[in-house]
């Protein structure tokens, strides 16, 4: 798995209902493959610990209450009957209490198992024996509790919590005695029925079957427990891990004192972008800064950087630029200095912040003086011509955050520019210092007097500045190490952020977690869990103690009643079984209903009942079945009208509370119908007859149209579906048992008392109709209690559900916080890989074939009177700006240095969102957009993805590939837009010196390299000849204006954007490169090349002959035949002027012919 926060949800009903095998297998599966064999084992264990003390109460409950009724129902009771109920009440917590410890191993609990279920078996029959023999009267034939009993081994008795099967076994077992024990009883009695025995093997088998598909349910709900409580650990642990990276993430950018309000920041964004909320109705943007009084400031600058970006590939730049800046990272933490950013070559730290220390100018200097060291260490192993020229200044600054997305920390003050003009009129190997720096060193540094530069520099002048070159330090000095330094030094390994390979120790540690989670789990409402949870450390909570406040004890029904409709809205995905299950249910009736021989026409009911119940069971089933011959997904939705709505029909069983309600109140209805049909469809008047008629002969009286235990029997498999059906609520099942209860009782004591009065009994000298309606309501008893303890652990399974999800719901709101601080340190596909990066992989580097590249710079106003307040504002527009070129070719903010914007285009390879920068905005007005999109007439690639693809289609290869160039274009024209807006509309009034900024922008294209650089600060940067000769665009460009190299220009010109040659420019480290600028007109909108190479070839409009004051910005119409000639000869003219340098020297006079305006600073 690449994310550790990545955990699939095993337990989602989604994932479950689409699975190909059984459900119950598959969490197996997972348990296995996940290692919690042993968490699910402990809470077998667990709650068999405390059914243990269940089933003693629910014994002694049960045994005292039929004592009772034989004291107040029968006249003279069998003393001797009676004494193997009291040897049960007696013995049975002394064999249970065998269970009751932790180190109880298998084979004692098999054993108390069988001695406890066959101890219970025997003394239900011995008691009637006894009686019998004692009297000398025949035995009861029918049991009292062998219903009860198989309730026991397969939910309660601890052999039931052991996988295998042992419990089945046992079941057959007690079984096959009672099957004995009532064949035994016919025989001494001389009653010997294959009917009736026949009927109550059924019987048992079925009961056997429901209770066995019980474990089966069990076992789904303890393993849905535990992969819930996994995941819940999982999430918990991964959401510490993701606020250790946060803060580690923060602190990379933000000193400690700033993490806080950022990530409040941060939270806020998240939330306005839930509530859709849009930050341009902010009247004031905040602006992260803090005041640093006494600090050193370290600018160093890579000599013959711009020779080394064009002569080598993109892993060796970025090999030894992360060389470099790693080296120099190692060594700031060493001397206590932070690393404030990188600009290209250039590399600034600070010391001082974010705590102050009295040495931070002699730490700056070491700082520099090993930083010259390390170069040229890699100058001379590496064979290049390189050299560091370094400048240290000691003052004031302001630190912190610039703009609205991207962030990057930065300090600003006029110390800082005094210390760039420092670096830039050093001398290579030296550090260059001012006075007051100077005089804050001790006397072991090695100086010599200023350069000449500095000396004529007017910037220094003006603050006075004395300059110093510091060559060296003496031997004898004092290592910073041994300074009070609070910072370890690290190694490159230690420090490298790293975010994979935490999957399998968050696994291994969640695993270990889980065992300890185990014994807080709740397992029921005991005292031994009490007694459990009091030996837990009071730091913690049991499960039991939490979620009892979060429901009424009595009805056992939550607070809230949100929550209960939650609970019981769940999917139930084991109906379609519980369907199955009753439909045997019903067969095994059927089957009890022919061998007792009931009339043809009530047996053709019955099965017309079944046929029903078996298509309810087909319906429920049909997901599945379908799933085994194909998988269902939204696309592969079967074509057959019957099958989509046979497929419907099965989800909403298993979906819809709606439908499992009344599903389950007419099966169970039906069900009954079939267990008492016979009952109903007897003739009175010719029973009573044949009863009295037996009567009068004292013969045996037997009901011919129905055996009154088959019906009890059939009554009874009816209630026990109860057990089994899950998605219906409790309160209904209670509703519905109570409802067949009664029906049945009425038909005993009432409708056919005369019959069931007649029939056997299960104790000496109780009454026939007593004994079916204890032997009725004892079940129903021990269903409720054992109904209301499941629906408890259900709940409180559900409960912690809830948990899960809301601690799911934080860490998925933190990792969204880390996607916003990551993107904005890198951007957003490269901090996709970087975040799974492990400490040894290679370094992070790319090459891109053709990027538009641009640099945007705010000029023409007092930056001292300024301040940082407009640039931030400034800035904030720019980035909101980025919100809609987030299409295929989006715009990357690259990075802010001082008043200089740079961003580039073509950098991703695949379309993706910026979390960067991903939060509601405004919508631009339709005047605007429709300003925007008529700036090119006939593409658009920072339109919608509908428009990039019908755009790409009917564009040429070239030009798609060239699509970066307009869309940087358009981005530049729109940041000229914003600085006309907020220069007319007066937004920075309070600073007169604004009023007159504007904007220089410069853009060229072509292939750059791209890296990740770095230790505790990863930075992305871009290199090459491309990112040079956009840089030397904006600074030697014009005010207002786009200027751009004339490969631009060419693409541009594709693109029907006119383009006007400005001259030849020097350029640093190329020399003189033909420069153009993009025309625009007063409307701040591009150009129409096309037509203006129609006004320059068309003989009826000769510009040069006659004056005008003003350029035409409308031409008529032309005919096809003359637009076709004047396009022939434009692209003539294209070929021509492009050719060579020589053709591009183009006279004024010419310029103007060609038409279109020439934005100046002298237009505002």
């Amino acid at each position: 798995m690449d994310s550790p926060y990545y955990q699939e949800d095993v337990v989602a009903y989604r994932s479950l209902s689409n699975i190909k095998g059984l459900e119950w297998r598959h969490l197996r599966e997972k348990c296995h493959k996940l290692h919690l064999e042993i968490a699910c084992s402990r809470l077998r264990k667990l709650a068999m610990v405390t059914n243990v003390a269940r089933i003693i109460w629910n014994v002694e409950f049960l045994i005292i209450l039929h004592i009772i009724l034989l004291v107040c129902l029968v006249r003279d009771v069998v003393l001797v009957s009676l004494l193997p109920y009291f040897a049960i009440m007696l013995f049975t917590p002394f064999i249970m209490m065998l269970s009751m410890q932790d180190d109880a191993s298998f084979t004692l609990n098999v054993i108390v198992s069988w001695l406890m279920a066959f101890f219970l078996a025997l003394m239900d029959m011995s008691s009637d024996l006894l009686g019998a023999i004692q009297h000398g009267a025949a035995s009861p034939v029918v049991p009292c509790y062998d219903h009860l009993i198989l309730v026991c081994v397969y939910m309660i008795l601890p052999i039931t919590f052991y996988k295998g099967r042992s419990v089945h076994i046992l079941g057959f077992a007690v079984s096959a005695l009672y099957i004995f024990f009532v064949f035994y009883v016919q025989y001494l009695n001389d009653q010997i029925s294959p009917d009736l025995l026949a009927s109550y093997i059924i019987y048992l088998f079925t009961l056997n079957l429901i209770f066995s598909y019980f474990c089966i349910t069990r076992d789904y709900w303890i393993r849905r427990s535990i992969l819930s409580r996994y995941q819940l650990i999982y999430q918990s642990i991964v959401y510490q891990i993701v606020m250790k990276k946060e803060n580690a993430l923060l602190e990379s950018i933000l000193p400690r004192r700033m993490v806080r309000t950022l990530q409040e920041e941060i939270c806020s964004r998240i939330e306005d972008q839930d509530k859709n909320y849009s930050p341009f109705r902010s009247s004031a943007r905040k602006l992260f800064l803090e005041p640093y009084p006494e600090v050193s400031i370290l600018v160093a600058d890579m000599v013959n950087y711009t020779h080394l970006t064009t002569t080598l590939d993109a892993p060796q730049l970025v090999e030894i630029l992360h060389e470099l800046f790693v080296s120099f990272d190692l060594a700031a933490n060493r001397n206590r200095a932070m690393r404030i950013k990188f600009l290209g070559d250039a590399y600034n730290c600070v010391a001082g912040i974010p705590n102050y220390f009295p040495a931070h100018a002699s730490c700056c200097v070491d700082q520099a003086l090993e930083m010259i060291h390390i170069t040229q260490d890699i100058r001379n192993r590496r064979k290049l011509a390189i050299n560091l020229r370094i400048g240290v200044h000691s003052g004031e600054v302001f630190a912190g955050i610039i703009g609205h997305s991207k962030w990057q920390f930065d300090i600003w003050s006029k110390d800082v520019d005094i210390t760039n003009r420092l670096e830039s009129s050093g001398a290579e190997g030296m550090v260059h210092v001012s006075q007051r720096t100077l005089n804050m060193l001790d006397e072991h540094y090695v100086y010599a007097e200023g350069t000449e530069a500095a000396k004529n520099d007017p910037i220094l002048l003006q603050a006075g500045i004395r300059t110093y070159l510091v060559s060296s330090r003496l031997p004898d000095y004092v290592e910073p190490g041994e300074l009070d330094n609070d910072n370890s030094v690290a190694s490159m390994g230690s420090y490298r952020l790293s975010y994979g390979g935490y999957f399998e120790e968050i696994q291994i540690k969640a695993q270990r977690e889980m065992i300890k989670e185990v014994e807080h789990m709740a397992v029921g409402q005991s005292f031994l869990v009490c007694k459990r949870n009091i030996s837990v450390k009071k730091k913690t909570f049991s499960e039991d103690y939490l979620f009892n406040s979060q429901i009424h004890s009595i009805p056992g029904v939550f607070r809230s009643w949100k929550m209960e409709w939650a609970f019981h809205n769940l999917p139930d995905l084991m109906m379609k079984y519980t369907l199955f299950i009753v439909f045997c249910a019903g067969l095994a009736i059927l089957c009890i209903s022919w061998i007792q021989k009931v009339e043809y026409s009530d047996f053709l009911t019955l099965l017309g009942i079944l046929i029903f119940l078996m298509i309810l069971s087909f319906l429920g089933g049909y997901k599945k079945l379908r799933l085994q011959c194909r998988q269902i997904t939204p696309v592969s939705q079967p074509s057959f009208f019957l099958s989509r709505w046979l497929l419907r029909s099965s989800e909403l069983i298993e979906n819809s509370l709606f439908v499992r309600v009344p599903l389950t109140v007419v099966i169970l209805l039906l069900l009954y119908i079939m267990a008492s049909l016979p009952v109903f469809t007897c003739d009175v008047a010719k029973l009573e007859l044949e009863i009295i008629d037996a009567h009068l002969h004292n013969e045996k009286s037997y009901a011919n149209c129905f055996a009154p235990w088959t019906v009890t029997y059939c009554v009874i498999i009816v209630l026990s579906l109860l057990f089994v059906i899950l998605g219906c609520p409790l309160m209904i099942k209670v509703i519905v048992g109570l409802l067949i209860v009664g029906l049945h009782l009425g038909t005993i004591h009432f409708y056919y008392g005369f019959a069931f009065e007649r029939s056997e009994t299960t104790d000496l000298g109780l009454k026939a109709d007593y004994a079916h309606t204890w032997y009725l309501i004892a079940f129903f008893l021990i269903l409720l209690l054992r109904e209301r303890h499941l629906n408890y652990l259900k709940k409180v399974s559900f409960f912690m559900r809830i948990r899960y999800e809301d601690t799911h719901q934080q860490t998925d709101e933190k990792l969204r916080s880390i996607k916003i601080i990551m993107a904005n340190m890198l951007p957003t596909h490269v901090a996709e890989v970087y975040k799974v990066r492990r400490p040894n992989d290679q370094l992070y580097y790319e090459n891109f074939s053709k990027v538009a590249v641009m640099f945007a710079s705010i000029e023409n106003f007092n930056a001292a009177t300024a301040g940082l307040r407009i640039l931030h504002e400034i800035i904030c527009c720019f980035d909101d700006l980025l919100v809609t070129y987030q299409s295929k070719n989006k715009i990357e903010k690259i990075k802010v240095m001082g008043w200089t914007y740079m961003a580039a285009c073509g950098l991703e390879a695949d379309h993706y969102t910026d979390f960067s920068i991903n939060i509601p905005v405004q919508t631009a007005d339709a005047d605007s957009e429709m300003r925007r999109r008529s700036s090119v007439l006939t593409v658009h690639f920072g339109s919608t993805e509908d428009d990039e693809m019908s755009d790409t289609l009917s564009m040429s290869v070239a030009q798609v590939q060239d699509a970066p160039v307009l869309v940087m274009t358009e981005f530049a024209l729109d940041l000229l837009r914003i600085m006309h807006d907020l220069r007319y509309n007066y937004a920075f009034s309070e600073y007169d010196s604004f009023l007159t900024g504007s904007l220089k922008i410069g853009i060229s294209h072509g292939p750059v390299m791209a890296g990740v650089v770095g230790l505790s600060k990863p930075h992305y940067d871009i290199w090459g000849h491309t990112v040079n000769m956009a840089s030397r665009m904006s600074s030697t460009g014009l005010m207002d204006n786009i200027q751009v190299t004339r490969n631009t220009a060419r693409v541009l010109r594709q693109y029907n954007i006119r383009c006007n040659y400005r001259a030849h420019t020097e350029v640093k480290g190329v020399g003189k490169v033909p420069t153009y600028l993009v025309v625009l007109d007063q409307n701040l909108t591009f150009h129409d090349h096309d037509q203006v190479s129609m006004s320059y070839v068309s003989t009826s409009m000769i510009i040069d002959d006659t004056p005008m004051e003003f350029d035409p910005s409308y031409f008529g119409n032309k005919s096809s035949a003359s637009e076709e000639a004047e396009e022939e000869h434009e692209g003539e003219e294209d070929e021509t002027e492009m050719g060579d340098e020589e053709d591009e020297l183009e006279d004024p006079k010419r310029e103007r012919e060609k038409g279109g305006i020439l934005l100046t600073g002298d237009m505002y």
